[in-house]
């Protein structure tokens, strides 16, 4: 049987962003992400979080590893008791600040 070498289901990044998990006994992949500064592998330890908990919210902060509170490089959003998430200037974008996230603009995306 031929094999066609035309075809590549795969890029060359999508493979090389692979490693094999001895213990699961799988190819394991980690996706890649905009981090709010850089292309990045998406993990836990790719982003800094800062959580505040302020009445009956809790305000939770994600950026790049080492991005200063005041650079307007945060992606923010905050949950209620009841577990609603609405996002600081109605969006998922990296573009505010950390410094005191209780007096950003909320609403649903």
């Amino acid at each position: 049987m031929a094999i066609d070498n035309r075809t590549v289901p795969y890029s060359e990044n999508w493979r090389g962003n692979s490693s094999f998990d001895k213990d699961l006994q799988v190819n394991a992949y980690l996706p890649l992400g905009f981090d709010g500064q850089n292309l990045v592998r998406q993990g836990a330890d790719d982003q800094q979080v800062k959580l505040v908990e302020s009445g009956s919210y809790i305000y939770t902060c994600l950026a790049g590893v080492g991005t200063a509170e005041a650079t307007a490089k945060w992606k923010v959003f905050r949950v209620d008791a009841t577990g609603n998430l609405m996002y600081a200037d109605a969006n998922s974008n990296y573009d505010n600040i950390a410094t005191d996230p209780t007096v950003l603009s909320y609403s649903y995306s």
